[in-house]
């Protein structure tokens, strides 16, 4: 079957601007894949504290995060060429133990790293049932 993650990535930008010419670049320039990559990409607006900064973010779930995947690579790519640009970026993937977590995060110089830390993160939560009964009915019924 192999191993599989949930994946997270995303790129802050100072403004709409710098974001659209940062996109328009990759489909342009990009190869066919990165062309197809970014079309699964999304944008949030951060504004409380953080002026017109933007979000370019995607995430994926229950995905084999191998870098010979030509998928992959195009993500990758597209977060290496946001580093060389001097934008801040994060990546985070979660694997299948516990344990196995990778959360990198680059500060550039162009963008404002703490709209990442608001806008992608890592919540740890106990699963439970939505439905239950108490003790008590349970025996009482039973």
């Amino acid at each position: 079957m192999g191993y599989r993650s949930d994946v997270a990535l995303g790129i802050a930008f100072p403004n709409k601007a710098a974001l659209t010419a940062f996109a328009s670049a990759q489909i342009v320039t990009g190869t066919k894949e990165m062309q197809e990559a970014i079309k699964q990409y999304r944008v949030t607006h951060m504004s409380a504290g953080y002026g017109e900064s933007v979000v370019l973010w995607a995430s994926f779930e229950d995905i084999k995060w191998y870098s010979e995947y030509q998928g992959v690579q195009s993500n990758e790519q597209i977060l290496a060429n946001a580093k060389l640009l001097d934008y801040s970026t994060i990546f985070i993937e979660l694997g299948e133990e516990l344990d196995d977590i990778k959360y990198e995060v680059d500060e550039g110089s162009k963008s404002d790293v703490g709209i990442l830390y608001d806008c992608l993160g890592i919540s740890r939560r106990i699963i439970q049932p939505d439905t239950s009964e108490d003790i008590t009915s349970f025996v009482k019924e039973n």
